[in-house]
């Protein structure tokens, strides 16, 4: 490997040491939105009863901490085939970041507000735009076949675009749900390996 190869591994590396930071950062935003109780009275009692009101935080945390954990997954399966970029990369991978940075705002509104359909949605949307966003990425990077490890027409590309489609499929299905119940609405999230399943039916193979 000569120099010139040799700073564009590092330069590239740069890329996905980034992005894993933004990751990080994000998953660990989502636990300090949950505060201890304010208690009025200092007793056992109190102090349960506090606990117990922060469950939809604590379901929120949860949901919210699998699905940009899927994401950061999703994102290093990628990036194992992307081995170069350009500017094009870089700005819709940073669109992808900006999506993942936001989705803490939402997940604390929902946690707070659990009753809402509207913080449901808006929660529920920012889930659909980061696995929306991945997938401009990887399209971005199968038409510019320079930027790959692999040929467009390979059948791994064919199935990351369509696993791809999972996160929103199931999205779409929780917001339809919200519409008869927003206390059953996050069920919809319980679809995603289902939907990553049908779509793409030889996963557990290579990539």
């Amino acid at each position: 490997m000569n120099q010139q190869e040799s700073e564009s591994t590092l330069s590239f590396e740069r890329v996905v040491f980034f992005s894993d930071a933004v990751f990080a950062i994000a998953i660990t935003l989502l636990v300090l939105e949950i505060k201890p109780p304010h208690l009025e009275q200092l007793d056992e009692t109190s102090l349960r009863n506090g606990l117990v009101h922060l469950i939809p935080k604590f379901i929120g945390f949860v949901i919210s901490f699998l699905v940009i954990g899927v994401m950061w997954i999703e994102h290093h399966r990628i990036f194992r085939f992307i081995k170069h970029y350009d500017g094009g990369l870089l700005w819709r991978n940073l669109l992808l970041l900006l999506t993942v940075s936001f989705v803490p705002f939402p997940t604390a509104l929902f946690s707070e507000y659990y009753w809402s359909r509207t913080a449901f949605i808006l929660y529920t949307a920012s889930f659909a735009a980061v696995g929306l966003a991945k997938l401009w990425v990887w399209e971005y990077a199968v038409r510019r076949v320079e930027l790959l490890g692999l040929h467009p027409d390979d059948l791994t590309a064919k199935r990351i675009s369509r696993r791809s489609l999972a996160l929103p499929l199931a999205c779409g299905a929780a917001i339809l749900l919200s519409a008869i119940s927003v206390k059953v609405a996050p069920m919809g999230f319980g679809l995603i390996p289902l939907f990553a399943k049908l779509l793409d039916p030889t996963r557990g193979r290579a990539a």
